[in-house]
């Protein structure tokens, strides 16, 4: 037997199943079709907070066209209304003096939540409400009407599910590549610095935040290495702990201490970057400037993102220690040849480039193969740690030592002549002179260090790398033929020496 209503159903199902990007564009086909289905003089949609026993009023459609309208009803009051609404799917309104009808949506929603430091995925019931009116007070709604409509708002509510899913995976799908994409840029980058601007203003422009902000913190959270921020502007701004306020520096150790998975204060979110225990900064976002909503989906998505920041920032922060070591010998704690020479090819090109003078000093400890013989290596090394020590507290911060190989050390002085740099050789031949082998390793003989240096500058005695280490190499080769102990420049000792054939 042909049913006619569930024909109409089906028809009116047809006519609204199309694609449709959110649930606003669903409702601007789905009412003007029960407009025209029923021939209504209005119809209004709400969505139903049960919480707060509010119809929060949303969309009015009449004639051709549908408009937003906003506006909270309270119906709290009415109790057995709700009831009905409930129980039957549709009620009749008490409060108007022409015909109208409220019929109850009912859909599912995919959400993710936080519960505690994981993120989950649900589904919630929705609910709204439809309002169905007819101005003419003779034309009220037959109880065959009344079933056709609850028929077509089961329509509509499937119609609202297959809506709410699509558009929720295609948010998650889109903000899945989005973060993708600035892991595998943040991965490419050579330096973590790099990598984290490129995060930031990746995350600022796909999120439209008005500002993204990162701490990167000490492994206890106590101390704040620096502040990487990105407005609206795109503009990256660099800031260190004493650009900070006091209370903000309060703030966040407060937020690391409380375990919190993340927070919220004033509109701005902070959320704790960790890996495992240890801690590595934070990433805070907001809009207060722009005063837009910060969608939660986005906060979700970026609480997770977050993870991989961290483990980025906690892996790079371990390849830049393991290969800060491997730029240092252990047993001097100076820099090694290779570093060295990087460093020096450096300053040597800046030199050049901005008319600049440098020098170069090569040393070797006196009879260091004796000390060896004589004491033992445990001495010999004793004897390196000590004049390592007086080049380390001995030189101004811009000088860069090194040590070379064996005894042998390079120290590099940027902007310094080579008078200057005398003073500098005669301040290490005094204190290193006053390093005194233990007498218990010596028989109790009184044995002092000493060192012997050679000294070249640029540009008067070579042009490239090679050409001042030569310089100053034989220059220390002529102090170590009969005058162990002191120093020479090589400009000032170049006749005394052997000519190169």
């Amino acid at each position: 037997m042909f049913d006619k209503q569930a024909y109409t159903v089906f028809k009116f199902g047809k006519r609204i199943d199309q694609s449709a990007q959110n649930k606003r564009e669903l409702l601007d086909k789905a009412l003007p079709a029960l407009r025209e289905l029923f021939r209504l003089d209005r119809v209004y949609f709400f969505d139903w907070q049960q919480e707060r026993a509010l119809l929060s009023l949303k969309m009015m459609c009449k004639r051709e066209y549908c408009m937003d309208m906003q506006e909270d009803i309270s119906v709290l009051s009415e109790p057995d209304f709700l009831k009905e609404l409930l129980r039957d799917g549709i009620a009749d309104s008490t409060d108007l003096n022409y015909p109208a009808v409220y019929v109850l949506l009912k859909w599912k929603r995919p959400m993710m939540i936080m519960d505690g430091e994981e993120v989950k995925n649900v589904i919630k019931t929705r609910l709204g409400v439809l309002r169905l009116e007819r101005f003419k007070k003779e034309r009220v709604f037959t109880e065959k009407e009344k079933k056709l409509i609850k028929g077509v708002a089961a329509e509509i509510s499937r119609n609202l599910t297959r809506t709410e899913v699509g558009q929720h995976n295609q948010q998650r799908l889109n903000i899945a590549t989005t973060l993708n994409d600035l892991a595998t840029v943040f991965a490419s980058s050579l330096r973590l610095s790099d990598g984290l601007e490129l995060i930031l203003q990746g995350v600022q422009k796909s999120f439209r935040f008005d500002r993204v902000r990162l701490y990167q913190t000490s492994h206890d959270g106590r101390k704040i290495k620096s502040v990487l921020g990105v407005d609206i502007s795109g503009e990256v701004t660099n800031q260190t702990e004493d650009d900070l306020p006091e209370d903000e520096r309060t703030l966040l150790r407060d937020i690391f201490d409380s375990g919190e998975a993340y927070r919220v204060i004033h509109n701005v979110v902070y959320i704790p970057l960790k890996v495992q225990r240890n801690k590595v900064g934070f990433l805070t976002f907001d809009n207060l400037l722009s005063r837009r909503r910060i969608d939660y989906l986005d906060f979700i998505s970026l609480k997770q993102f977050s993870n991989q920041i961290a483990l980025a920032i906690d892996n790079a922060e371990l390849f830049e220690r393991v290969q800060e070591l491997s730029n240092y010998d252990e047993l001097t704690k100076l820099p090694v040849r290779r570093f060295f020479a990087e460093k020096f090819a450096d300053e040597m090109a800046r030199s050049k480039r901005f008319d600049l003078i440098m020098s170069l000093i090569i040393l070797d400890i006196d009879l260091f193969k004796q000390i060896n013989d004589n004491y033992g290596h445990q001495i010999g090394d004793w004897a390196l740690r000590e004049v390592s020590q007086v080049l380390l507290t001995s030189l101004r911060q811009t000088d860069f030592p090194c040590r070379y190989g064996g005894d042998e050390m390079v120290i590099m002085l940027p902007r310094t002549n080579d008078d200057e740099c005398k003073i500098v050789a005669q301040r290490l031949k005094d204190r290193i002179n006053k390093i005194t082998i233990p007498s218990r390793y010596t028989d109790g003989k009184h044995v002092t260090l000493s060192i012997s240096q050679g000294i070249a500058s640029f540009p008067q005695d070579g042009q490239t790398p090679q050409e001042l280490f030569d310089k100053a190499d034989k220059a220390l080769y002529w102090v170590k033929n009969g005058r162990r102990g002191t120093f020479a420049v090589y400009r000032e000792v170049a006749d005394d020496l052997p000519k190169e054939k």
